[in-house]
């Protein structure tokens, strides 16, 4: 029950305390000696550890986890989000757009003509009616000499007016990307709609915070997260502004989260095979710089993955997720629809030899590759790469890939995501489209690939281990009603339909993907994940217990105390 330790610093007793060990322990009291935990058991077990030195808390019942793991999602944007023009995720025509956009200009003290309006919390797959899709010239209507872009909260859309689009450097002479679009008119025009990497390269040119605004951004993500009872996340897009900003908390004993990173090697970073050492030694370099020589109690950084960009997203009008099949679309009418198989399969960013040795090489460096794939294309097309990874090197048996999102898998992959020791990264929430949306995609895709539309269970099934990751700011932050969706798949609304393409997952499978099995996919399973002796005391105090309330109460969890190397880094009003 102990390691060397004679008595506890801390002492949680009278608790219901699940341990996400590989029995799924729950005990009544643990005990806590710097940042370390030192024994769980009973309270009685427990208080022989006590001392008159030990600070004692009284669970009366209350119920404890692990602190939540976070595998995938962009905490410094959703940061950014959290203050600006913002549409709130809501499904608006161009003119409630426009005129929600204009009421903010109108007040907005930044009055200059280089001051950028960037507009958040938009999905372009809402816009009504849907497949109606907003343009540089609804953008031009806007009253005001300002760049203005809507960023897309799928990250995978952006849309510029004249003046930004003029400031981006964009015109209709720029050649066709590789891993992406622009949008263009009949006659060859820009008509404003950047899509997928474009998106992403034009948005991160505007011109960023300075560093003290970075780290009052970065102060207010980690308390968001911590309220949420997140612990440990990994941003799945690391850059220098956010670590910076992030290690400035960690040099002033100010931070809350252990804050892993992916950092990015994008096509362009590596267009041939001798590139690709290059790209590889820029990675270490940032991981060298943002990495703490020693993981401890003490929150830190770690840059320990590499970050790949597949393919795009599914959703219309957009349709860039790499399908095995084309795409179906509508040729009649909203009121009268025909869906008939197109010439679209989405797209695949990478050259197909160079994303085999650049998954190769990273993983010879020692990091963890972790894709973005959602369509069954893009899956297929990686866990064929991982395949030679595992059979030209079996020396790299201990690295870890992770497929992130995985929205459409063929029946073949959740077996073969088993044998080949990878990781699927799910947002749970996913799996509660709207009903319009289950509609959509229900004519979208067929009848047959409608059946393994946001898979979840299906990979447990077989064999595969999950993690869970938010990806906000894709969605709102808002971990409990993501764990609610995965346990019922049923999204928001009292009339949402169940999305009947796999079974719920149970209540342990959920917490399990946002602890021990995310510690696993980060590489921490020996430090964090779960309360086990000798781990780090990452802990969550929560109001009610998620394994006997009904799974539609789960959304309504809130969290009373969070906890980081034994360290309290969060407290609701309630006291334990």
């Amino acid at each position: 029950m102990v390691e060397n330790r004679s008595y506890a610093d801390i002492a949680y007793i009278n608790g219901y305390i699940y341990t996400a060990d590989n029995t799924n322990t729950v005990c009544e009291a643990i005990a806590v000696t710097d940042g370390y935990i030192i024994a769980t058991g009973s309270t009685a077990q427990i208080q022989k550890l006590i001392t008159e030195h030990t600070q004692i808390f009284d669970l009366h019942g209350k119920t404890m986890l692990p602190g939540i793991i976070d595998a995938h999602l962009h905490p410094f944007w959703g940061g950014m989000q959290l203050s600006g023009c913002h549409l709130d995720y809501a499904s608006l025509t161009i003119a409630q757009t426009l005129d929600k956009i204009q009421h903010y200009l109108d007040n907005d003290p930044c009055k200059g003509a280089n001051d950028w309006l960037q507009v958040r919390g938009w999905l372009r797959q809402e816009v009504l009616p849907l497949g109606t899709d907003i343009t540089r010239a609804d953008l031009d209507q806007l009253n005001t000499r300002r760049p203005v872009i809507l960023f897309s909260n799928d990250c995978h859309t952006l849309v510029a007016n004249t003046r930004a689009l003029e400031m981006f450097g964009l015109n209709r002479h720029t050649p066709e990307p590789k891993d992406g679009k622009i949008g263009r008119t009949a006659d060859g025009e820009l008509n404003g709609i950047l899509e997928d990497a474009p998106a992403m390269r034009a948005f991160d040119s505007i011109p960023a915070l300075n560093a003290e605004q970075a780290i009052e951004v970065a102060k207010r993500v980690q308390f968001e997260l911590n309220q949420q009872g997140v612990t440990t996340a990994m941003d799945a897009r690391a850059a220098d502004l956010q670590f910076n900003a992030f290690k400035t908390l960690a040099d002033d004993n100010n931070l809350t989260i252990r804050l892993f990173g992916a950092i990015e090697i994008t096509p362009d970073d590596a267009p041939t095979i001798q590139d690709i050492p290059k790209a590889v030694k820029e990675a270490k370099l940032f991981a060298q710089t943002y990495s703490d020589s020693q993981w401890l109690p003490k929150p830190g950084l770690k840059i320990s993955l590499v970050k790949f960009f597949i393919d795009g997203v599914l959703q219309a009008p957009i349709m860039t997720a790499s399908l095995l099949e084309p795409y179906r679309i509508n040729q009649g009418t909203a009121n009268n629809i025909d869906y008939v198989a197109s010439d679209r399969v989405g797209d695949l960013y990478y050259d197909n030899t160079i994303l085999e040795n650049l998954i190769i090489e990273v993983s010879k460096a020692g990091f963890y590759p972790h894709m973005h794939t959602v369509g069954e294309g893009a899956i297929e097309t990686v866990l064929n790469h991982i395949e030679s990874l595992r059979t030209k090197h079996p020396e790299l048996a201990h690295i870890r890939p992770s497929l992130a999102h995985n929205e459409l898998a063929a029946p073949s992959h959740y077996a073969r995501f088993a044998q080949l020791n990878t990781i699927a990264t799910l947002s749970f929430q996913w799996a509660g489209p709207t009903n319009e949306m289950i509609d959509q995609f229900h004519h979208m895709l067929g009848e047959q690939r409608f059946k393994e539309l946001e898979p979840s269970a299906k990979f447990i099934d077989a064999g595969a281990k999950i993690a869970f990751g938010s990806d906000w700011p894709i969605d709102p932050l808002n971990e409990w009603f993501d764990f609610k969706v995965a346990v019922t798949r049923i999204g928001a609304g009292n009339n949402a339909q169940r999305l009947a393409t796999d079974r719920n997952l149970t209540v342990t499978e959920v917490i399990r993907a946002a602890t021990i099995d995310a510690a696993f996919m980060l590489g921490q399973e020996q430090t964090i994940g779960s309360i086990e002796v000798g781990k780090f005391a990452d802990l969550i105090i929560i109001d009610r217990n998620p394994f006997t309330i009904s799974p539609e109460e789960i959304e309504h969890v809130n969290v009373i105390n969070t906890i980081i190397g034994g360290r309290l880094v969060y407290q609701q009003n309630e006291k334990v």
